[in-house]
């Protein structure tokens, strides 16, 4: 059976191999990862004691976390370029990208630091998150704040090693350096003690920052010293208007298109806290990780599709392209069902979960996370091969609508139903267009790159 599977993996084709190594790695570590992120949950519940100062830091993580969104598109501009450089290997060209795209999120990331640490200064964050200042003072928010922020300007340089690990075909990497951050976090919450909200609130942003960055730097150091990449250390010497353009132009799309999704799926917390309260993001944040799971999974298997669609994009391999698109549509079909028989067995999970501490299930709420689950499965298999290709224009179009209409969506629908589920509900409302019609312009989009080719080789012959 073993020389059976050998010879079977053999057989394939080199692009297939490379996703089978990726996806069996990531699985391997991001099961761990996810295993572990699960004690995370009853973990912060325990540190905290308080469900408003807990919602409160959910909610100024989901807030701030907005920001790794604003590197103008360089990470994603720089691995697609990045790709089919090192698949062509060209060294030069790699170096030029690579210096370009360090030194131009450097330069961003010193300047908005110095400006908005200072500007921080004269915001009332208390009136921003909606939290009472004898449940967290208003020095002890800012103090989080400014330190969370700093925080994200790091991880948004150091952060740019995880587009140059999917260039190199290595995406199972970056799920060991998150599984590094979040183990990093779940040692520090249980191993410290827990003081008051104030205390407890600046120290889990020393916690948050410290598991991030530290796994980045030494990923970044480690991949510099290889073999690969050792003579293309970025360098102001490498640094070229025309590559910086290059990694912008393509990266400009990717910004909006990040943008916009960012809007839809992370602004839930903050809507949720201003439509009602923070208290109430706790529940949320409950049937969002028992949901998000499946299309965290499914995510994690398509990791390194998005660079293995852009290498045989370089190769010219649009039949291999079109073969996987359709598995990957059939396999995300079979996700959406499954997020709906999660369901019925919600309530046994979230008691098996937080024990003592769990809530009581609302199995509408739960059907309502089940259709966004499955959107989100769907996204992840359409996008994957749309972000390889470099082909955005119906993301920008459908994700840009469904952010422009997301919280008066979200606020209307709070109102109907009376709860916080109407946020949930107006991105089920905001990504449903999306994975109706991306579909159809793939299809038409590979089938013209099939004819093309067809085309070519009739000329030749």
């Amino acid at each position: 059976m073993l020389k059976k599977v050998f010879d079977r993996y053999k057989s394939l084709s080199e692009n297939n191999k490379i996703v089978l190594k990726n996806v069996i790695g990531a699985f391997g570590v991001k099961g761990l990862s996810l295993l572990v992120s699960l004690f995370t949950m009853p973990a912060y519940i325990s540190f905290f004691n308080d469900q408003a100062a807990l919602g409160l830091w959910f909610t100024v993580l989901s807030v701030l976390n907005w920001i790794l969104n604003f590197d103008l598109g360089i990470g994603n501009g720089l691995r697609n370029n990045l790709t089919r450089t090192l698949t062509q290997k060209d060294e030069l060209e790699t170096k030029r990208y690579l210096s370009s795209a360090y030194i131009s999120v450097g330069v961003l990331c010193v300047i908005i630091s110095t400006v908005f640490v200072f500007a921080f200064n004269f915001i009332n964050w208390n009136l921003v998150f909606n939290i009472k200042e004898n449940i967290v003072s208003r020095d002890a928010l800012l103090l989080s704040v400014k330190i969370v922020f700093v925080g994200i300007m790091l991880q948004l340089f150091f952060k740019l090693i995880t587009s140059v690990l999917y260039a190199l075909q290595k995406s199972s990497v970056n799920n060991f350096v998150t599984l590094c951050s979040t183990v990093i976090s779940l040692i520090c919450v249980l191993v410290l003690p827990s003081y008051d909200n104030d205390t407890n609130m600046v120290v889990m942003a020393i916690i948050h920052v410290v598991a991030v960055i530290l796994p980045l730097v030494v990923a970044t150091v480690i991949v510099f010293c290889g073999k690969t990449l050792r003579k293309c250390i970025p360098s102001i010497k490498f640094f070229t208007k025309k590559h910086t353009k290059d990694v912008l132009t393509l990266g400009g799309m990717f910004l909006f298109v990040q943008v916009a999704y960012m809007v839809i799926m992370s602004t839930n917390e903050y809507a949720i806290t201003i439509f009602t309260s923070n208290e109430a993001v706790v529940d949320y944040q409950v049937y969002q990780r028992l949901f998000t799971l499946g299309s965290t999974v499914f995510s994690l298997a398509l990791t390194p599709i998005w660079s293995a669609v852009t290498k045989a994009l370089a190769e010219k391999n649009y039949k291999w392209i079109n073969s996987l698109y359709k598995k990957l549509v059939l396999l995300a079909g079979l996700g959406v069902v499954a997020e709906f028989l999660l369901v019925p067995f919600l309530q046994i999970f979230v008691n098996l979960w937080l024990g003592e501490k769990a809530i009581t299930v609302n199995y509408i709420y739960g059907f309502a996370f089940a259709a966004l689950g499955g959107l989100m499965i769907m996204n992840a298999a359409l996008s994957s091969i749309a972000n390889g290709v470099g082909e955005l224009k119906t993301q920008a179009l459908f994700f840009g609508s469904g952010a422009v209409l997301k919280l008066p969506m979200a606020w209307l629908l709070v109102q109907l139903t009376g709860s916080w589920i109407g946020v949930v509900w107006a991105n089920v409302i905001a990504m449903s267009v999306y994975c109706l019609i991306q579909p159809l312009w793939l299809k038409k989009y590979l089938d013209k790159k099939k004819k093309e080719v067809s085309e070519d080789v009739t000329i030749q012959g």
